[in-house]
């Protein structure tokens, strides 16, 4: 997971948030009415997409199309759950472009007295970056070791809820640091930092764990 900024609210959001929003909150918060059944949400899926191009903003794969039923189908994760605050069912700010996997498989409705790490946070303090940290030997994400407390509690809480570290994704994400690791390794010590940044450039998969790949070869001096 790495910080994306989401990008400016499209037009149309605030008016299905006026119209619908309403029904989510009486539902769930009062107990009236059946669950609705809009979901509107959808038709922003491939403007929040094209930020990472198409790439999900929680395991950092490729996603599908939408129509696709595998678990890597491109959906549009309400980061806090409608059941639980309903009030941000229409809020573009607690939309996160996600694969079905990570969405309806693991994150589900889940919400922790500490929250998740927020992949679009606005304070720089709560931003990926500083709650993770890569295993460039096992492919696991992992708590950043100078975290304690509440902090360390909640990287931990986002790293196994939204299944980081499930079997398939540690090998596609090894497989891809190591290949990263490789090239890099093919050019003479001069010219790393310009593939580094060319390599950057691109819409990657992996991309915050090769950053922080990257981040440990500039602190030992080997970058």
């Amino acid at each position: 997971m790495r910080w994306i900024d989401r990008g400016p609210e499209p037009p149309g959001v605030d008016g299905y948030a006026r119209q619908f929003t309403p029904g989510w909150v009486d539902h769930f918060r009062h107990g009236r009415g059946g669950r609705p059944t809009d979901s509107f949400w959808r038709e922003f899926r491939s403007t929040l997409g094209v930020r990472t191009a198409d790439i999900c903003w929680y395991c950092e794969r490729q996603c599908e199309p939408a129509s696709e039923a595998g678990g890597k189908a491109a959906t549009v994760d309400h980061f806090k759950p409608r059941s639980r605050f309903p009030e941000l069912t229409y809020q573009w700010t607690n939309w996160v472009f996600s694969c079905r996997r990570c969405n309806e498989e693991h994150k589900q409705d889940k919400w922790p007295a500490l929250g998740y790490v927020d992949p679009c946070a606005g304070d720089e303090l709560e931003r990926p970056e500083q709650f993770f940290d890569y295993d460039t030997e096992t492919g696991e994400i992992v708590a950043h070791p100078t975290l304690t407390g509440d902090a360390r509690q909640k990287a931990w809480a986002t790293i196994a809820d939204l299944g980081l570290n499930k079997l398939d994704v540690v090998f596609y994400r090894l497989d891809w640091t190591r290949q990263f690791l490789d090239d890099l390794g093919m050019f003479p010590a001069g010219e790393r930092r310009a593939f580094v940044e060319f390599w950057f450039e691109q819409p990657q998969e992996f991309r915050g764990a090769i950053a922080m790949t990257v981040a440990r070869l500039e602190a030992s001096g080997e970058l």
